[in-house]
């Protein structure tokens, strides 16, 4: 039906109101992400019962099942090149027959290694204190477990150990939950169609209302001009990001509870990469280092088959220096040694950026 609905709190460049197509749905998503798959995939489980009928009937469909939605802005349901290494725990609850064969890019965890990595050409920013320390490791440079300017350590902390678990391309993994999801029948996903704004009446959130087509640079109306629909439900899950519009709009208006904001993020800079003809890793290898390009950096690198790894360096918040960028950081702890001797040569196949919580880093 066609209504007319005031948006409160939107961007000054927000199309005033207008005629607008509105439907209902039961469950509106925004954003289709590890957090919002997980929830659906729970949810789609228990929305039929074994002969079929609906376990909870729609409030906006009688005789049907809930009607689930999910919007997400990215033009295909798996994107970005993030690479994980994970125990997987929640994954192995929602699929109990989780095979990584099914998945792209997908490998059980074979060996892990954390190194310390030292500085092979001087540049590093280091302390007095950590120069002499490096100094004394290099005099043991014999050592089994000194290689290539590094130092393997034989102990891999608890909060870093994925041992049992699963290398994965957050897009791949994305796209076989996408895919497992609309293979259900009980959720219709719809990449492609960004979210403006949550509906807000009073104190309450009734949809939300996609991006309006055909504006211009300013938002103003243009050519083809088409009002956003807006989308009722009953419940709204929004999980669009650390940055999304929606989940932005929702704080300004609502807040968080005291204890809730997070002010500090680190910065994952990281690449996908072919290695070259003549080096081969074992599919789920991965290594976590730190020491270098500087000592408050880590880096990753994933096997993800024995030629495609994705590897990559956190950037904490609180450490600052004006002269060098992340990428630049990423290409010096690229070059290290330890890691050029796998990429040297290597096909760079993606390439990207993420802001990341910094207590995601150690939980």
């Amino acid at each position: 039906g066609l209504s007319r609905i005031t948006v409160p709190d939107m961007s000054s460049s927000e199309i005033q109101d207008s005629e607008r197509q509105s439907i209902d749905v039961d469950i509106v998503c925004v954003g289709l992400g590890p957090a919002t798959g997980g929830f659906l995939t729970t949810l789609s489980r228990g929305l039929l019962r074994d002969d079929g009928t609906p376990e909870i009937a729609s409030k906006v469909m009688p005789g049907m099942p809930l009607q689930v939605a999910c919007y997400e802005r990215a033009d295909d349901i798996g994107f970005g090149v993030s690479g994980i290494a994970t125990r997987a725990r929640s994954l192995k609850e929602s699929h109990p027959d989780l095979n990584a064969a099914e998945i792209s890019l997908a490998a059980e965890i074979t060996s892990e290694k954390v190194v310390y990595l030292l500085d092979p050409v001087g540049a590093s920013r280091r302390s007095t204190t950590l120069r002499i320390a490096d100094k004394i490791i290099k005099a043991f440079k014999w050592l089994p477990f000194f290689d290539a300017e590094a130092l393997e350590l034989p102990y891999i902390p608890p909060f870093l150990r994925k041992e049992g678990g699963f290398v994965f391309s957050i897009g791949q993994l994305m796209q076989w939950v996408g895919a497992d999801l609309m293979s259900t029948g009980t959720v219709v996903v719809w990449p492609g169609t960004p979210v403006s704004g949550p509906l807000i009446q009073g104190e309450d959130v009734v949809g939300v209302r996609l991006v309006d087509q055909g504006v211009d640079k300013d938002g103003s109306p243009a050519a083809g001009y088409m009002p956003g629909m807006d989308i009722r439900a009953a419940l709204t899950v929004v999980g669009d990001g650390p940055v999304g519009v929606v989940g932005h709009q929702l704080d300004e208006h609502f807040g968080l509870p005291e204890g809730n904001h997070q002010s500090e993020w680190a910065v994952g800079a990281k690449v996908v990469i072919d290695l070259p003809d003549d080096v081969k890793l074992e599919p789920g290898t991965i290594f976590h280092s730190f020491g270098f390009p500087e000592p408050e950096i880590f880096g990753f690198l994933y096997a993800h088959t024995e030629s495609t790894v994705s590897a990559g360096i956190f950037v904490p918040s609180w450490f600052k220096n004006p002269t060098r960028t992340s990428y630049r950081y990423l290409q010096h702890w690229m070059m290290h040694p330890y890691f050029w001797r796998y990429l040297e040569g290597g096909r760079l196949r993606s390439w990207g950026a993420k802001s990341l919580q910094e207590l995601s880093l150690i939980h």
